[in-house]
């Protein structure tokens, strides 16, 4: 049962971590409307932002290992879809990574071309830009938030955490995918207040995820 706890724990904190490489994760350089010019000159914030998504990668992909093992007992076929979906939201993330290490290595070959060939440039550099917003706000988001609407499902299903919880989780989900449709759809722009009101919900939901699970776990009496 100790070991159970701790493994719980673990993935509280594996939660906390990702909030917090998720912020230091955006790059509001490569956001930017002039990030050809700005992400060579603010290099090291692309960096620093790309090293933090590494690390998103590592804690999405660490706290569905760490429960699967433990949720499949409830439903297997939640969990295993919960695992799957979790999988390839990470895969994208690792994807969007690469690329936002492109956009900076184009960017510094931007700045020292003459301005005949910059048109070149700025084409590539728009198809990165789009394929890197549509990777990591869109489908990254959308397969990240089924996997998780499986796993939300399953805890109100199993009880393991309060009823209440489980329920925010899976509207504040729901809220956050709508974001990202209407991101797909191009009603809505990247990093802006709307797109970031609607996440707000789902943010301070794992805040709290994260904090229940490291302080009550799941409750025991539902674990045997």
């Amino acid at each position: 049962m100790m070991v159970l706890k701790n493994k719980i724990k673990r993935a509280g904190v594996l939660i906390i971590i990702s909030i917090i490489a998720g912020v230091f994760s955006i790059s509001t350089v490569i956001d930017s409307s002039h990030y050809l010019t700005e992400a060579a000159t603010n290099s090291n914030q692309v960096l620093i932002s790309s090293i933090f998504q590494f690390i998103l990668f590592l804690t999405y992909l660490g706290f569905a290992i760490l429960l699967y093992p433990i949720i499949k007992k409830f439903n297997e076929r939640l969990a295993l879809g919960f695992l799957s979906f979790r999988i390839v939201a990470s895969l994208l993330l690792i994807i969007g990574t690469i690329i936002l290490l492109s956009i900076l290595a184009l960017s510094q070959e931007f700045i020292k071309n003459t301005s005949e060939s910059q048109m070149i440039f700025e084409a590539f550099g728009n198809v990165l830009k789009i394929t890197r917003d549509y990777s990591n706000h869109v489908f990254m988001v959308l397969t990240l938030g089924i996997g998780n609407l499986m796993l939300y499902i399953l805890f109100l299903k199993s009880r393991l955490i309060p009823k209440w919880l489980s329920v925010w989780g899976i509207l504040g989900t729901i809220v956050s995918i709508f974001a990202s449709v209407l991101l797909l759809f191009q009603l809505i722009e990247v990093i802006t207040f709307q797109y970031l009101i609607l996440n707000v919900p789902i943010a301070v939901f794992e805040l709290i995820l994260g904090l229940w699970l490291i302080t009550k776990g799941f409750k025991k009496d539902n674990l045997h």
